[in-house]
């Protein structure tokens, strides 16, 4: 099994900078044309035939590598041209020394705007413009040169991170849309979650030749997991039966919401779960057995009548269109003094945050999968503020709640005691109704199979992702929860 990848603050990214540079005993200089160099390789190997090239620079070490890069482009007698954001006279440091060795090599560099010929498809643009120290609101011109760079009919590429985004939480208001971006030295949490995977395009990582103990002193933000690095299901004995593999309860399925329970449940099937059962509305028993008789339905009308499948589940799974009625109530504050792991989901943690359920309850084996909007209401906070910091937004729920935390989005962030996890999995065509149900189940059905928590969580957001992506292979619109089952199914072994 491989190992994570770290994921870096901005910060911590500098300080891997500094003691590479005093480890490689070499000036500072020499670590950004390394820098270039990697990015003009990367560049060049996915646009051979590019005709020209159009170089954004900022006035940083950002601007600088951009820089470097146009010298190299005219080496190679690419037809390149530099708009320099800020004025070059006002350089410091490495970067006016990356600029003096752009000019050297005879390339134009440009203060304005207005003087840049228009790009056209053959033109790729290098967004060189900001780098990981970027926060706060956009200076005018830098907006005005991102929104030209967003124009552009060509391809976009970035140096380090597309400009605009945060490198430690991925928000963004205006930022570069990049086809690819290659990053340096250590990996930037932004790159990966909020408005990352949807900003950054493909991303290369390029390490420079930074020595392993560099990266032992420095703490990461959080760990990157991916396929190879996330524990998996044992293979079965010969004499293996159903007991072995977990009992799981799902409990939802409101009037007129009795879908998503009964997806749950059929995902926890698919999933590995030796038994599941079903506790919903009566009206909706009849549906259930017709749609997959292997669930164990139960009609239930009040938490009274829940409470005696509450002692032969392993796992209970609460949530997946449960309604917010006294109904949903009474099921939720029964199955919460269950005393088996719990995987909690929309609106039983709508429940949760309204504070009449279950109120200040934490629990060590429980696993809450919220999306940014059911984060904000357990917080009591604004989507917006969830949206513009993920990552302490999972660490603030489950430092409420404790347990397991599942942050669902384009980069899945998954807290715990021990720390953050994120994984990259799934595709737009996910954004339907029922997808989260079909999670839910998953995770229970792991943690039936005998999976920790923190690792069930892992592999189920990695399962579900992947699932929906081999679904989507005939197209994303249209993508139906239930179309990620036959999936489920086959990559769970």
């Amino acid at each position: 099994m491989d190992t994570p990848q770290p994921l870096y603050s901005a910060e911590s990214v500098r300080e891997l900078d500094r003691q590479t540079i005093a480890a490689l005993e070499i000036p500072s200089i020499q670590l950004m044309k390394r820098a270039a160099r990697a990015a003009f390789t990367h560049l060049r190997a996915r646009w051979a035939d590019i005709g020209r090239i159009q170089v954004f620079c900022g006035g940083g070490n950002n601007g600088g590598d951009g820089y470097v890069i146009a010298a190299l482009a005219a080496q190679k007698k690419i037809p390149v041209t530099v708009f320099a954001c800020s004025d070059p006279e006002l350089l410091k440091g490495d970067a006016r020394e990356a600029h003096a060795y752009a000019v050297r090599e005879g390339v134009q560099v440009l203060t304005s705007l207005t003087e840049l010929d228009s790009a056209d498809g053959n033109t790729l643009i290098v967004d060189a413009l900001l780098g990981t120290g970027f926060s706060g609101e956009l200076r005018q011109d830098v907006a005005h040169a991102i929104e030209r760079i967003r124009k552009s009919p060509g391809p976009v590429f970035s140096v380090d991170i597309p400009s605009g985004l945060s490198a430690d939480s991925g928000g963004a208001d205006l930022a570069v849309q990049a086809d690819m971006t290659v990053t340096f030295i250590g990996r930037k949490l932004g790159l990966y979650c909020g408005r990352g995977p949807a900003l950054c395009g493909e991303v290369i990582f390029a390490d420079l030749g930074a020595p392993a103990p560099v990266y032992q002193a420095v703490e990461p933000l959080a760990q990157r997991f991916e396929h190879s690095s996330l524990k998996r299901l044992p293979e079965r004995a010969a004499d293996s039966y159903k007991n072995m593999f977990g009992h799981i309860l799902v409990v939802g399925g409101d009037s007129g919401f009795g879908g998503a329970a009964l997806m749950a449940a059929q995902s926890s099937a698919r999933s590995g779960a030796g038994l599941i059962s079903l506790a919903t509305r009566p009206e909706h028993l009849t549906a259930a057995l017709t749609r997959c008789p292997e669930v164990m339905a139960h009609p239930v009308i009040s938490g009274q009548e829940l409470e005696p499948l509450l002692e032969g589940p392993d796992v209970i799974a609460v949530g997946p269109g449960l309604g917010r009625s006294p109904w949903s109530e009474q099921l939720l504050a029964r199955a919460g003094r269950a005393q088996v792991p719990l995987v909690v989901d929309a609106d039983a943690l709508n429940i949760l945050a309204a504070g009449r359920v279950l109120a200040g309850v934490k629990r060590d084996d429980w696993v809450l999968t919220p999306h940014v909007g059911e984060a904000a209401r357990l917080l009591g906070c604004d989507t917006a503020e969830v949206l513009a910091d993920p990552r302490a937004a999972a660490v603030a729920v489950q430092q409420k709640f404790s347990g397991v935390v599942i942050l669902k989005g384009a980069g899945t962030l998954i807290a715990h005691e021990g720390g953050v996890d994120l994984i990259n999995s799934g595709n737009p065509g996910m954004a339907s109704g029922g997808m989260g149900d079909l999670l839910t189940g998953i995770v229970a059905a792991l943690i039936g199979q005998h999976l920790p928590l923190v690792d069930a969580a892992r592999l189920a957001v990695w399962l579900h992702g992947e699932a929906g992506n081999r679904a989507a292979e005939d197209g994303q619109r249209g993508l139906l929860a239930t179309d990620l089952l036959p999936w489920i199914r086959r990559l769970v072994d």
